[in-house]
């Protein structure tokens, strides 16, 4: 990884990593039923994503939306977090990300949110942005 994206290019991502999620039943049935909204706010550069649950939709946002649980990291961090490369609890833990509200919706949300990590992968290498990638170890190297 050599870069970091900018954060309309997150939201871009982000959102239609959400829209691709839409129209894959195993994923539509392990979110089916959950309700509430989050806000995570990166840094490096600026930026506010609303995450609404109930219709699995991610958009731009602004700081002072109300939110049931609130997520701050930078960029780079939420970058890594959607390519299944940042380990949310430890980063909580370390201080890395922040986290204000419910935690509860967090941790029920977590373990769908692995399931998005390869359509975000997908997402970025559509976009021609495959610098934003961290650079997995060819198996004849490993």
């Amino acid at each position: 990884m050599t870069t970091k994206p900018a954060a309309d290019e997150m939201f871009r991502f982000i959102g239609s990593t959400f829209e691709a999620a839409r129209s894959d039943e195993a994923i539509l049935a392990k979110m089916k039923g959950l309700q509430g909204t989050m806000k995570v706010i990166t840094t490096d550069p600026d930026g506010v994503l609303i995450i609404d649950m109930a219709t699995q939709e991610a958009r731009e946002g602004s700081a002072e939306e109300e939110a049931d649980a609130t997520l701050r990291m930078s960029t780079t961090a939420a970058n890594l977090f959607w390519q299944g490369e940042l380990n949310l609890l430890a980063s909580m833990t370390r201080g890395l990300v922040r986290v204000q509200g419910k935690k509860s919706l967090i941790v029920r949300v977590l373990p769908i949110a692995t399931k998005l990590f390869p359509l975000y992968v997908q997402t970025v290498t559509d976009a021609g942005r495959e610098d934003l990638l961290v650079e997995k170890p060819s198996p004849a190297s490993a």
